[in-house]
């Protein structure tokens, strides 16, 4: 089960599409003519085919309006130059901006905290979807209504595996993507260039303790939720890599994964990041529901004072994974804070 399906807060109700085709009757879009990409030094030229997990997805003019769900669509979309294109948010569940972004859509309304069906999707006439995916409205329901649907790359795998794992390479690409889509590809080929230099930079620190010791992401979706932890599918494999440790889940092939305290105290491994601020939750709180985990004060990571505290939004497939690798980095003491 994915972090998205653990972050669900409601069914899905009745949907009243027969009204939702009326409001969307009077701007049916065209088909696009041809299928052949075109990207160019600047801009695009329309239409244009890009890879939306795994299938062709042809983007027939330059989107003008965003609807984002998720952060990570917020941080992709500013890396690749288009944030100002933003006008609606949904899926944050409660969750800060990410940090450092050029130009952050605080005036962008959330139309939904959680998953937003197809009456408020249709309602914010946005012309595209960024974002991690939706549950409370099909790919039927967006077609008929002629809103197209861009998924990160990061989070196609829903309840399935991905098919490749989420690296920084996969960040950079998505960047990439995402400036093809929208004519922006000179600034995100920039901003990319920026990251991929500083991933570099941080990946050449030497690591503070034995390189290949043990590490565990963990964190916790709403309060008095279980402990999860993520596996070896996601960006959070390769930022315990790149700080030199191994993954104590990284043989799962999933992102997002169910955990709980005794494998992580058979693993009993040298760091614990704690991933927080999924619902807005500050560090003390995600650390008091983990030292309420029977036997967490065993542990040695926690008696030797190791476990870094990560925004769980700085572990996430969008640029600020890359501020995630930093922080990994200082808590351990290889690089000065």
């Amino acid at each position: 089960m994915t972090l998205h399906n653990h972050l669900r807060r409601a069914s899905i109700g009745a949907i009243g599409l027969a009204g939702v085709l009326a409001l969307a009757a009077c701007s049916s879009p065209a088909e696009p003519a041809a299928t052949e990409t075109a990207a160019m030094v600047e801009g695009t030229a329309y239409p244009v085919t890009i890879e939306n997990c795994g299938e062709d997805l042809v983007i027939g003019a330059e989107p003008a309006s965003v609807l984002t769900i998720g952060t990570s669509a917020v941080a992709l979309l500013d890396a690749a130059g288009a944030s100002d294109r933003i006008i609606a948010r949904a899926g944050e569940f409660g969750a800060e901006l990410p940090a450092g972004l050029d130009n952050p859509p605080t005036d962008a309304e959330i139309v939904d905290p959680s998953d937003p069906a197809i009456e408020a999707i249709v309602g914010t006439e946005a012309d595209v979807i960024v974002g991690y995916g939706l549950f409370n409205a099909s790919d039927d329901d967006l077609a008929a209504v002629g809103i197209t649907n861009i998924v990160i790359d990061g989070e196609c795998s829903h309840d399935a595996a991905l098919t490749d794992k989420t690296d920084f390479d996969a960040i950079f690409a998505d960047v990439e993507r995402l400036g093809t889509v929208f004519g922006t590809s000179e600034a995100a080929a920039a901003r990319v260039a920026e990251l991929q230099a500083e991933v570099d930079e941080l990946s050449a620190v030497e690591p503070a303790q034995t390189d290949g010791e043990a590490a565990a992401v963990v964190y916790y979706f709403f309060d008095g939720a279980t402990m999860s932890a993520r596996g070896g599918q996601g960006i959070a494999d390769d930022v315990l890599s790149r700080a030199g440790f191994s993954n104590v889940y990284g043989d799962e092939p999933s992102v997002y994964l169910e955990a709980n305290i005794e494998t992580l105290l058979d693993a009993d491994p040298h760091t614990i990041v704690l991933a927080y601020g999924l619902y807005g939750e500050s560090f003390d709180d995600a650390l008091a529901l983990f030292m309420a985990e029977p036997g967490a004060e065993n542990l040695t990571a926690v008696q030797e004072d190791r476990v870094i505290g990560v925004l769980a939004s700085d572990l996430a497939p969008d640029p600020g994974a890359v501020r995630g690798l930093r922080q990994v980095l200082e808590g351990t003491g290889a690089l000065a804070g």
